[in-house]
């Protein structure tokens, strides 16, 4: 899939790399007379063959590369070496030095064979060189293998210059990284910002690089994610469960319970859906809040939802999840097409399972990942999932949850290859039993496409320095350092496993606690609220719940660590011009997770602690809150639909910057926001500017 490909770490990319010999340089009138492949990332393989170009092979090609009119005379026309070395390229990334020319060559050769000629995601190893190091005296191979210290063959043979291509491309790819530039859809933006030399090239006749966002080949049904591979259909109970309309709720009940069901449709199954009703758990327990014991020897039609919500039996699963999430409904009735009858039900279960499906394909890669290529190569599906499952409607916060869970399977994963590497290197496995916790937002189910490492480890014992300490310093510099190699970048503040003050034995931590909340300061908070967000994702829960849970009980019987608390979130005023209008940056674009995301994530958790909610995300922690009668219902539920908005146009703009190889940050641009949205952003950014008020009343 291109647009996995764009997300894929350099480091981790599997791909062929390509070189042609022909018989000159304009690209219109050269024909071409070798064609070269060798495939990398993967397990080894090589493509070669002349090619007959029909015509004599001027001298001065000869000088250079050495194949004479006599050696390709008996070799195949280009038509029949082209299928199988498109058959050897498939779907995979495009690799090649000047790789522009060859391209250009063999569009040319398709066109004369009458062939179709394919466009492919490709890098060209002169374009990243010129990113690095602009002033070298030429971009040749071989004066970029002197440069990189590695030896290139000057044998100008096809296959010998692919095989030097991805040799100065894995060169060339820690320094790239260290530039900035991480995954292939970056190093494509980058290339393509060299524009006197793209300009140049183009008049020249040589193919243009790859542009653009993912195509809607690419972010539609092609993506292999399963709600885009599934219908209605497949997924639905059948066939359809009805009971007559005046039987009393408590046998509509007993049917649920021994069918182990959560909904009846209420009618006559012969009729068309438009006539039938339906019935779930939720209105039974409605119909008993309202009319107490008495109701469950009411008619069940008296209790029943209509007209009924539908969805075809044809429809792709996507158009359901939408559909639900617009009602806010946790039921369909799936309709036959031909007869408008009702052919079976869909619940809000089944697509939970189906999400979790699209989750499981990735999950799946990344836990047998069996190296830091294979777990970069996973997790540059993630993007891709994030995109279908936006494209269904389902909301940023439900992604969001997927995207957390994976980065918690990611760490474990990660944790698993540094325990492998520490006995692979002679330094044992693990002194004792141990916990690896993430934090932060991949802690309370909240992350979004960028991201960097908030993670921690706990160990039974042993002092700090000590050999264990010593040990898990180790280890969690593989882990932190794996998770940077596959596209999570280390923590700029620190707050990693690698780090001493996110790593210690049990004693160690419950002491750094107590500092923490007994003679706390401004500057202990920068970040050690997020510890309040942790969940164990590898080792033993147990270790780290009675730490956690310790330290969240002493939080709670400390007032003057809660104030703190809540003064660490900050004042800020709202992003709102003199006319009264949002404003952005010098790009036009606002700071969601500052002006929004963030300070609503530390109120909650500071309510949260205070009043003992135990939940861990930030809408269920002002839910927990509200549920007490604690503080303004309709200011928290205010702050809650706040949050759900900023998250959504989050997404969005998250999404586009990683189509346009841009890394995704928390800027959305305003120009993208339609007038409601913008409207619906500012009342939120004016409503958190009467945070703390809001938070004192609910805290106090």
């Amino acid at each position: 899939m291109p647009d996995v490909l764009r997300n894929t770490p350099l480091a981790a990319v599997a791909g062929i790399a390509l070189d042609t010999e022909t018989t000159g340089l304009d690209t219109k009138t050269a024909r071409v007379i070798e064609i070269g492949a060798v495939a990398f990332g993967g397990a080894v393989r090589r493509f070669q063959s002349l090619v007959n170009p029909g015509l004599a092979v001027p001298a001065a090609s000869v000088a250079i590369h050495g194949i004479t009119s006599e050696m390709v005379a008996p070799a195949p026309a280009f038509a029949s070496v082209w299928r199988d070395a498109e058959a050897f390229l498939g779907d995979s990334l495009v690799l090649g030095h000047s790789l522009g020319f060859d391209l250009a060559i063999l569009e040319h050769e398709c066109a004369r064979a009458g062939l179709p000629w394919r466009q492919r995601l490709w890098l060209d190893t002169r374009f990243l060189a010129i990113l690095l190091d602009a002033r070298l005296p030429d971009f040749s191979l071989g004066t970029l293998g002197a440069w990189l210290g590695i030896a290139v063959s000057a044998n100008h043979r096809a296959p010998d210059d692919a095989e030097a291509a991805i040799a100065v491309f894995r060169a060339m790819t820690p320094r790239l990284r260290e530039i900035g530039i991480h995954t292939v859809g970056e190093a494509l933006a980058a290339c393509r910002r060299l524009e006197q030399m793209n300009d140049e090239l183009s008049r020249a006749g040589w193919a243009e690089l790859p542009r653009g966002p993912a195509s809607t080949e690419a972010s539609g049904e092609r993506i292999d994610t399963y709600p885009y591979r599934h219908r209605v259909g497949g997924l639905m109970s059948a066939p359809p469960l009805f009971v007559d309309a005046a039987m009393p709720l408590a046998q509509a009940l007993a049917i649920m319970a021994a069918r182990r069901i959560s909904a009846l449709f209420v009618g006559d199954a012969g009729l068309p859906a438009s006539k039938a009703g339906i019935v779930t758990e939720r209105d039974v327990l409605r119909a008993i809040a309202g009319h107490g014991a008495a109701a469950l020897a009411m008619p069940v039609d008296g209790f029943a939802s209509r007209p009924l919500a539908t969805i075809p039996e044809g429809a792709y699963a996507y158009r359901a999840v939408g559909r639900m999430a617009r009602l806010n409904i946790r039921h369909l009735a799936v309709v036959d097409e031909a007869t408008s009858r009702v052919a079976g039900a869909l619940s809000q279960r089944d697509l939970l399972r189906l999400r979790a499906g699209a989750a499981v394909v990735l999950g799946d890669d990344v836990d047998q990942a069996e190296d830091i290529p294979a777990l970069g190569r996973a997790w540059a599906k993630l993007p891709a999932m994030a995109r279908a499952l936006a494209g269904e409607g389902v909301p940023a916060q439900e992604v969001a949850s997927i995207v957390a869970r994976e980065l918690g399977a990611l760490t474990r994963r990660a944790a698993v290859l540094a325990e492998q590497r520490m006995i692979a290197d002679g330094e044992g496995p693990p002194p004792c039993a141990h916990a690896v916790l993430v934090l932060g937002s991949a802690g309370r189910g909240e992350s979004l496409l960028a991201m960097d490492q908030d993670n921690a480890v706990i160990f039974a014992e042993g002092d700090p320095d000590g050999p264990e300490d010593r040990w898990f310093a180790a280890y969690g510099k593989v882990m932190c350092a794996t998770l940077h190699a596959v596209g999570v970048p280390l923590c700029p503040g620190g707050v990693m496993a690698s780090e001493p003050a996110f790593r210690g034995s049990v004693a160690t931590w419950r002491e750094r606690m107590a500092t923490w909340v007994e003679r706390s300061n401004p500057d202990d908070l920068l970040n050690v609220d997020i510890v309040f967000d942790a969940r164990t994702v590898h080792g033993d829960p147990a270790l780290a719940a009675g730490v956690l849970g310790a330290f969240r009980k002493a939080a709670q019987g400390s007032p003057p660590f809660l104030k703190l608390m809540v003064a660490s979130h900050g004042e800020g005023a709202a992003p709102v011009g003199f006319f009264g209008k949002l404003k952005g940056d010098d790009q036009g674009r606002i700071d969601l997770k500052k002006h929004v995301i963030s300070r609503t994530v530390a109120a909650a958790r500071v309510l949260a602690l205070r009043h003992g909610v135990e939940s861990a995300g930030t809408p269920a922690r002002l839910k927990g809150v509200e549920d007490k009668g604690l503080g303004g219902a309709s200011d928290l539920a205010g702050l809650r639909d706040g949050f759900a908005h900023a998250q959504n146009l989050l997404l969005r703009a998250q999404l586009a910057d990683v189509a346009e190889g841009r890394k995704p940050g928390n800027r959305a641009p305003l120009a993208a926001m339609n007038p409601a949205e913008q409207a619906r952003l500012k009342a939120d950014v004016q409503r958190l500017a009467n945070l703390d008020d809001i938070v004192r009343e609910a805290l106090y």
